[in-house]
């Protein structure tokens, strides 16, 4: 094997996934005003549930949210009145984190909290600029979530290491770009 075919090859253990809120996990409507726990309506985003219920045993599952009017504890409620909350480990907002997406120690001041290196975790998310190129820069894996099958200007050199369009094809993209473990055994 040449060096060009097993960089190809070379794939990561993955310990965390870390979620999006806003129109990832949860649907966010426009004409509603501050926190997403005190709205008349909330409601999950198709096909979260079924991918986090795949998902939760095998991955540590992290919320981020760059909600600026909700901490840590609102974001929880809203889980809670869609029953969702149990699927995570932890949940951090810009009030826990002391920054804001998409600085990157928004995403550092995560990873160290949860201790796992970038290269550990993936980040899934809607927003490529926030969710996708700032993680990207910090090292972490990437997979744009990307349902209205938008065109990025950089098509030279993408940011993310996958690309779904629905949240079905979740676990496949993470099996598929990600094995580093069960290739090394071999070793």
């Amino acid at each position: 094997m040449n060096i060009s075919e097993y960089l190809r090859n070379l794939q990561f253990k993955i310990d965390a996934l870390l979620f999006d809120w806003g129109d990832t996990v949860m649907k966010v409507f426009p004409e509603q005003n501050g926190p997403m726990a005190t709205w008349s309506e909330v409601a999950v985003v198709e096909g979260i549930q079924e991918s986090l219920s795949l998902l939760k045993d095998d991955y540590k599952i992290i919320l981020v949210s760059n909600a600026q009017d909700s901490d840590q504890a609102q974001v929880r409620r809203a889980l809670e009145r869609v029953d969702i909350e149990h699927y995570f480990h932890e949940i951090f907002t810009p009030k826990e984190v002391n920054e804001s997406k998409p600085a990157p120690g928004f995403y550092l001041n995560i990873l160290k909290q949860i201790e796992i290196e970038p290269e550990n975790a993936v980040m899934i998310g809607d927003d490529y600029e926030q969710d996708i190129v700032a993680a990207k820069q910090v090292g972490l894996w990437t997979i744009w979530y990307n349902p209205d099958r938008k065109k990025i200007e950089n098509t030279t050199f993408p940011y993310h290491d996958a690309e779904i369009a629905h949240l079905q094809q979740l676990r496949s993209a993470i099996q598929k770009k990600m094995k580093f473990e069960s290739y090394h055994s071999k070793f």
